[in-house]
């Protein structure tokens, strides 16, 4: 249980019952309740992400919180094929570029929680080009699955903040001012 990083108000008790919640979902993936996800801290991470932007305490730790919940969309067997990062959440895409730099917590937080290393791919040349050659309607459909799925997994609140508040507070060219120099 060292490579977790638990707040201090958990009590022993919420900390010794974490693997009970780690559960096998129906295609063998760990599958940990976002609970248990969203009880993981890291202020290497938090205060990595005000090393790079200027931001608040309180912005990096929810941003934080934001790529948690990212990793376990991403590692849920319903989002397959749809976990594409784009421009309303490229904040989101920040925050796990950060917590992957920290290697040694984001290996252990992906063995830990999911089993496995949560790999970062970009989107290749070959995939732009076949995008391309899909209709606009094809993009529509699939851009509508990955909002429908990302709201019924992660609720209104998530789907707000990501969809709603941060195109406003985080677009690209936002997110290049906030970086420090």
């Amino acid at each position: 249980m060292s490579c977790l990083q638990f707040d201090n108000k958990s009590s022993l008790g919420e900390k010794a019952v974490y693997l009970d919640d780690l559960v096998q979902n129906k295609t063998g993936i760990m599958q940990p309740s976002l609970d248990v996800i969203l009880a993981y801290k890291n202020q290497h991470i938090i205060d990595g992400l005000m090393s790079a932007l200027e931001i608040s305490p309180e912005t990096a730790s929810q941003l934080f919180e934001d790529g948690l919940l990212w990793l376990w969309y991403c590692n849920n067997h319903e989002s397959e094929g749809y976990r594409d990062i784009d421009d309303p959440i490229l904040i989101v895409d920040e925050v796990w570029h950060t917590f992957i730099l920290y290697t040694p917590y984001y290996t252990k937080f992906c063995a830990t929680f999911f089993g496995e290393y949560l790999h970062h791919m970009p989107t290749l040349l070959k995939t732009n080009v076949s995008q391309s050659d899909n209709s606009q309607e094809d993009y529509f459909t699939r851009k509508k699955k990955q909002l429908v799925i990302i709201y019924e997994l992660l609720g209104r609140d998530v789907f707000t903040r990501w969809y709603h508040t941060y195109p406003n507070t985080f677009s690209r060219e936002q997110i290049l001012a906030l970086r420090k120099r």
